[in-house]
């Protein structure tokens, strides 16, 4: 298949193109890849997270189609990318296309905040990727969102996908008038605080609306339950669910749900999925330290407005810092220190979402020492910035 044009677009934007069939392996890759191949492997093996990464990829690939065909995002390695659909005629994702990685903070940065991070202490890892960190384009904000334009704009016009821009389009303005968007954030923070009976309650009505308004169109009906499988993957993942658990088994629904030809059988399906995913949710039951991990949870769900040390929440569990952090981890499939930011992201959600409440104070109010690094990591784990999402949520 010829992808000349997405090598153009790679060799005009100065960012690497790859393109995924829709089981995640790699089809394409421009040629500006060669340059960063052996960062993002030094990456991976540090981090460890070559298959997660592979498989991210994928899903947001799925999200780009959910978001009108275009979609920025930060990979688990901490690079970003944009992301952008391929569609055949009916509005099926037969493959997609990845425009990174690059960087949105300068090198020197990412060395030295970002990586830290995401866990890596070794000092000997993070000076052999500061030795090769500045093969990766540094771009800003207004960069990186041109690139997301021309991307889906390339993936839209390309020839073999006809009726790709007009089908997303359609869809997502159809989608846009009777989806409950703002059920998400409520069945998120639900899985997440693995409150499960408002989380079913929540699903239940999302499932209803979709039901509702495609059962009569097959195609458009698997399209949103796609949609909401990734959802359901993501706020497991968020509730503190396996890692590995979760995308394997997203991984293996994304590649069923084409199999299924009658609305009855992707209805059996999805309650199928909906329950083995809200069952991984804070699934302690074979943890050997039950107790105290949901003792953890509770206290951070209590204290995470006001300055909280790992050292706090062990001395109220009566183990060592140490100790604490390695059965959370091995429980929850996350740090203690990724999960009390993911609460403070979850509340500061709420009070953006609320315009009587300056942004100025909401740092402040859920814990974040300061609005530079409440920015900083609000933008890092949703995507986009305080400021944008109080506009989008409260255009909606």
């Amino acid at each position: 298949m010829d992808y000349t044009h997405f090598e153009h677009l790679s060799q005009a934007t100065g960012i690497g193109i790859t393109i995924l069939d829709t089981s995640g392996q790699t089809l394409f890759e421009s040629s500006i890849h060669a340059a960063t191949m052996a960062f993002r492997q030094t990456l991976y093996e540090t981090l460890a997270c070559e298959e997660t990464c592979r498989i991210a990829f994928l899903y947001s690939c799925y999200q780009a189609r959910r978001f009108g065909g275009r979609y920025i995002f930060f990979a688990p390695s901490g690079l970003v990318y944009c992301a952008a659909p391929l569609l055949d005629g009916k509005g099926k994702m037969v493959s997609g296309v990845l425009a990174g990685p690059f960087l949105m903070t300068d090198h020197e940065e990412f060395i030295d905040f970002d990586l830290k991070n995401l866990g890596i202490t070794s000092a000997e890892a993070i000076e052999a990727l500061r030795a090769q960190v500045h093969v990766l384009p540094c771009i800003t904000a207004k960069h990186a969102h041109a690139v997301n334009e021309h991307l889906g704009y390339v993936a839209g016009t390309y020839p073999t996908h006809t009726a790709l821009a007009e089908s997303v389009s359609i869809q997502t303005d159809m989608f846009a008038s009777v989806y409950p968007i703002e059920k998400e954030d409520e069945l998120l923070t639900a899985i997440s605080k693995g409150d499960l009976h408002t989380a079913n309650a929540v699903l239940g009505d999302i499932i209803k609306q979709i039901l509702v308004h495609y059962s009569g169109n097959i195609e458009l009906l698997r399209s949103r339950v796609v949609e909401l499988t990734v959802l359901l993957s993501r706020a497991a993942l968020k509730g503190g669910a396996d890692v590995n658990a979760i995308l394997g088994l997203n991984y293996d629904y994304l590649r069923e749900i084409d199999s299924f030809s009658s609305v009855e059988d992707i209805v059996l399906w999805l309650h199928t999925v909906t329950r083995r995913f809200t069952e991984h949710v804070f699934d302690f039951t074979g943890a050997k330290h039950m107790d105290s991990i949901y003792k953890a949870v509770e206290y951070i769900k209590r204290n995470y407005a006001k300055k909280l040390t790992l050292q706090e929440i062990a001395d109220h569990l009566f183990i060592s810092r140490q100790y604490f952090c390695r059965i959370f981890k091995e429980a929850t499939g996350q740090t203690p220190g990724g999960y009390i930011t993911f609460v403070r992201i979850e509340e500061s959600k709420k009070l953006l979402r609320d315009s009587t409440i300056s942004i100025i104070d909401i740092p402040e109010l859920v814990g974040f020492e300061s609005q530079s690094y409440f920015t900083k990591t609000f933008k890092k784990e949703t995507g986009t910035t305080p400021g944008r999402y109080r506009r989008e949520t409260l255009e909606r």
